[in-house]
């Protein structure tokens, strides 16, 4: 009779927890894929688990990368969890290699759309007076979009060296981050057709005749959205510019998040202190801007149901990909997500205190399509914009551009 060695029940054991790891992994991989699905008013818990997605592929990947080492096989359990969330996966890193490179027909048919949240032009790096003028506008102009889409444009009082305001809301110089005067003749120049709400801070500098449309807005959102109507080319698009609800944290509240990752609690009364801590300040505020962003997105589909037609809706939506506000948009017929169409890889579009996700994003329909976005790495704004090539449908009839 065979003895069995004594490390084969050790063996067996080992195995069982790392099964047990692997299915957990992937489990938690498949949830945070599909949390954006759930509506926040009813299973807020969902949304908070979808922003952990990226954490869970990392996490997945270190799993995988111990099981080609230990055993082969557990690998297929993390390969299983990616391949049911494939489409999340896709959608928070394509898989767009090979880019689109325009030739001089298509050019005549493409159109560029350049979104930005522009924290007021201050400078998120503070003051540098080497500077030779603002860091924020050189780049807008450096891109030469035909469509410039905006947040936070208007003056902020916590930013130092407020900017003045004309009573049309255009941009003036003054003491404001080297804003120049030079750089304001070329915004004006290159951009005749302006729309800039003073209340909601929500610009549009275009090449293209653009025109205010007003929309029913619930009184409590009249700042985190606005609708434009934009001729292109003798095509009629709409255009909604939106900021959507943040999770408003305080500086309080920055400096516990900070903390949270950075320390190791000394005890398990501090652990729990600071576990009820970010409960109560961090949690709640993220259920609150999760539901609110829900309603928000429901008003925008009713929009762009309403009036119908070719549409783009883009901005800072303040939350990742797939969550419920941009599934609940892109829900509405046709719409589709710039990004997942043109991109190769995940992107980061929100950096400052310590928060690195992508919450800037273009959805859009009409006989257009996205074949490339490119994130500018300029770090002046806490946000980093995101640059959309549209190519117009080739059987398309356009009318040659003029001058206005």
């Amino acid at each position: 009779m065979k003895i069995p060695r004594p490390h084969r029940p050790v063996r067996s054991t080992v195995l069982a927890i790392a099964v047990g790891i692997n299915l957990f992994v992937a489990m938690l991989t498949i949830l945070a894929a599909y949390g954006g699905t759930f509506n926040p008013d009813t299973r807020v818990i969902m949304a908070m688990i979808a922003m952990t997605f990226p954490a869970m592929l990392l996490l997945g990947m270190i799993v995988m990368t111990a099981d080609l080492f230990f055993d082969r096989r557990l690998a297929l359990i993390i390969a299983g969890g990616w391949l049911i969330s494939i489409q999340p996966i896709l959608s928070f890193s394509p898989l767009h290699i090979l880019g689109h490179s325009l030739s001089e027909q298509e050019k005549e048919r493409s159109f560029t759309l350049l979104t930005y949240n522009i924290l007021h032009y201050c400078d998120f790096r503070g003051e540098n007076p080497e500077l030779e003028a603002n860091a924020t506008m050189s780049y807008i102009l450096s891109t030469d979009a035909d469509i410039v889409n905006l947040q936070e444009a208007g003056p902020e009082l916590t930013c130092p060296g407020r900017l003045n305001m004309m009573e049309s809301g255009a941009v003036t110089t003054g003491d404001y981050w080297h804003m120049k005067q030079s750089q304001l003749d070329s915004l004006y120049a290159r951009y005749p057709y302006r729309v800039i709400n003073r209340d909601n801070q929500l610009s549009v500098y275009s090449k293209y005749p653009v025109t205010p449309v007003r929309i029913h807005i619930p009184p409590k959102d009249h700042n985190v959205m606005e609708c434009f109507r934009l001729d292109i080319k003798g095509q009629t698009v709409h255009l909604i510019n939106v900021h959507l609800k943040s999770i408003g944290l305080t500086d309080a509240d920055k400096a516990l998040y900070k903390q949270t990752f950075r320390n190791v609690p000394d005890s398990k009364q501090e652990l729990r202190s600071e576990i009820n801590d970010v409960k109560s300040q961090l949690l709640s505020k993220l259920a609150v801007a999760f539901r609110d962003r829900a309603a928000q997105a429901n008003t925008v589909k009713n929009v762009i149901d309403s009036i119908g037609g070719p549409f783009i809706v883009a901005g800072d939506f303040n939350d990742i990909p797939d969550c419920y506000a941009v599934r609940r948009i892109l829900s509405a017929d046709g719409m589709n997500d710039a990004y997942a169409d043109a991109a190769f890889g995940p992107a980061i579009t929100y950096h400052g205190d310590r928060f690195y996700f992508r919450i800037d994003h273009v959805l859009y329909r009409g006989p257009f399509k996205s074949i490339d976005i490119e994130r500018g790495g300029i770090y002046s704004s806490d946000h980093n914009p995101l640059l959309t090539t549209f190519l117009f449908d080739k059987d398309l009839r356009l009318q040659p551009e003029s001058a206005p």
